[in-house]
């Protein structure tokens, strides 16, 4: 375990390949978490296609959350024990892709909700497998490697929405999810081709079950990060997710919805780079709290703005500061124990996907005070985050 933070200022004997290898397992995080919120954009096409209720909606958004809920742990346990970080999550991307592409033939809702829970199940694999695999082939500048990483991400949402909303104007939603997904294929042949065995078994030990839960358990600033980071997805999962419907009912068109949702993730892409730069500088706790308090913030404002714009521009800048997850998982890198890094960072990622509650809850909200209601509820979630942070200890 690292109990000292090495604060680097420049990247050290960085060559083309690494460039070439971070570019590439970054594009796969962004078709990952892009799969995350694939259908965010077009949201009003799919409940008025099935007639669906808000709670429905709600439902619909957690489905995918809650396949990530009950397979991540499992599969990054998995994962420490056999060393097979690559094939796990080449497996898991293929399994997530290849649901994604029978969208263009289901005929009821429930199959879309099976089809989403496959999503969910496939890309689980991702976030501890990759992050996992970025932290050991970039160790030398894995607070750089990570946020790069984590831009990927971004990226990749920003982009993805952007292209749905355009192809499902031409072609129907259903179309649009099947030409957004086929460049997955592509990345993974080539990740499998570029990230050899021999840096994916590195250091592997024979843990057995239980030793990798206590060493897991036992770390209370894990554990604190792990919290704090549940409690920011269940803050912006709602508050994303709903905002296709807050912004119909503020007569906004749906192109300017999924530009509006794209911003969002490119102002969260632009943020992270400089994410990871707060947390070389000052550490987790003091760069993680800044976020977290004007996320909240600007959160309760949503229901407050007045015109389309105010609420369109309040979105976006929620975008710029709640995307901490390149402080998040530098910081679970530095403070884990590396023989059980990927279990750490599954842990990680399986309490954010406790947020598949957030839609169900802002759903019944929504249905039983308004949906302005329902993002004080997302407002408080992170404003909870935001106590929890001021307990780390770096």
């Amino acid at each position: 375990m690292t109990e000292k933070i090495s604060r680097k200022k420049v990247l050290r004997n960085w060559k083309l390949r690494d460039s070439f290898d971070l570019g590439l397992i970054s594009s796969a995080h962004g078709m990952s978490d892009g799969f995350s919120n694939l259908m965010v954009p077009v949201l009003v096409l799919i409940v008025a296609e099935f007639s669906l209720t808000p709670v429905q909606s709600g439902i619909l958004l957690s489905s995918l959350s809650l396949s990530v809920l009950m397979f991540q742990y499992p599969l990054s346990i998995y994962s420490d024990f056999t060393g097979r970080r690559k094939a796990i999550l080449l497996g898991g991307m293929l399994l997530a892709t290849i649901s994604y592409l029978f969208v263009g033939i289901i005929s009821s809702f429930y199959f879309l909700l099976l089809i989403t829970f496959l999503v969910g199940a496939g890309n689980s694999v991702y976030h501890p497998c990759g992050t996992s695999m970025v932290a050991r082939r970039f160790e030398e500048n894995r607070a750089f490697a990570i946020s790069i990483h984590g831009l990927g991400g971004n990226v990749g949402m920003a982009i993805l929405p952007v292209l749905m909303t355009f192809f499902a104007v031409f072609l129907g939603w259903r179309f649009a999810v099947v030409i957004c997904v086929l460049p997955t294929i592509f990345i993974l042949y080539l990740i499998y081709l570029r990230f050899s065995e021999v840096i994916d078994k590195k250091d592997v030990q024979k843990l057995n079950i239980k030793e990798i839960l206590r060493d897991v358990f036992r770390n209370k600033r894990v554990i604190i990060l792990a919290i704090a980071y549940m409690l920011r997805g269940m803050c912006t999962k709602g508050t994303v997710g709903f905002f296709p419907l807050l912004a119909a009912s503020r007569n906004i068109e749906i192109q300017l919805i999924g530009i509006a949702i794209s911003i969002h993730f490119v102002l969260g892409a632009i943020s992270k780079p400089l994410m990871g730069y707060l947390y070389d500088r000052v550490g987790a706790r003091c760069a993680l709290m800044v976020p977290f308090f004007i996320a909240g913030l600007l959160v309760f404002a949503m229901p407050f703005t007045r015109t389309p714009t105010e609420l369109i521009v309040v979105f976006v800048l929620i975008g710029a500061v709640s995307h901490v997850s390149p402080i998040i998982l530098t910081a679970t890198a530095d403070f884990a124990d590396e023989k059980v890094l990927t279990s750490s960072v599954g842990f990680i990622y399986t309490c954010h996907g406790l947020n598949f509650i957030s839609p169900l809850i802002g759903g019944v909200i929504a249905s039983e005070v308004g949906l302005d209601s329902s993002y004080f509820f997302y407002s408080f979630c992170m404003l909870l985050g935001l106590w929890y942070v001021m307990k780390i200890k770096d």
